[in-house]
């Protein structure tokens, strides 16, 4: 009998939502509320589990990355999506981003775009109100840089926080990391 991998392909879904100029898609490797960590394992198409973190800390908000690109790190750029309920791993987002965490891992640029779920008529969402990183409240804001740091430390990685950036700066590191990732298609 011969065994087959029905693979996910997240690189079939395009990087920004057709038809609609400051969305882009997200795909979610780790709801809110959880201790686990999971990744998208591209040789097998399915949701890995990487690692616990420690008691007492849990993913403050839907974690994961944006389809069609690539960071220095060489993975997906990361984003961090401000939902007022988790979804799921593996669930498809439209999300608008406001700007983004900026960070060094190990010597390299591993940023975190922040960004809010689309805006739906008839449905209010916290998040509606932030259109920018500046919008974001300050503890709230303060607690994201606190676990990003927290757990990246928790791996084993020496991490830096090096401030903010916009929501232009943002949208300009996602077509970049959609660049890099059609270059490396070739």
């Amino acid at each position: 009998m011969s065994k087959s991998v029905n693979a996910t392909n997240y690189d079939m879904i395009p990087t920004f939502v057709p038809k609609e100029d400051d969305l882009v898609f997200a795909v979610i490797e780790t709801p809110a509320g959880i201790r686990h960590k999971f990744a998208f394992e591209p040789k097998y198409g399915i949701m890995r589990l990487k690692m616990t973190l420690a008691e007492g800390l849990m993913w403050p908000y839907d974690y994961g990355f944006i389809p069609q690109t690539l960071g220095d790190d060489g993975d997906g750029l990361d984003v961090l999506v401000l939902n007022d309920v988790p979804t799921f791993s593996g669930c498809l987002l439209d999300v608008r981003v406001i700007g983004g965490v900026l960070l060094e891992k190990n010597g390299v640029k591993n940023n975190r775009l922040v960004a809010c779920p689309r805006r739906r008529k008839g449905v209010a969402l916290k998040t509606d109100a932030f259109d920018e990183i500046k919008d974001v409240p300050k503890a709230m804001l303060d607690g994201i840089e606190r676990f990003l740091v927290e757990y990246s430390e928790e791996e084993g990685n020496k991490i830096t926080f090096e401030g903010h950036c916009s929501r232009k700066d943002a949208y300009k590191l996602i077509e970049q990391g959609h660049k890099k990732f059609e270059k490396a298609q070739k």
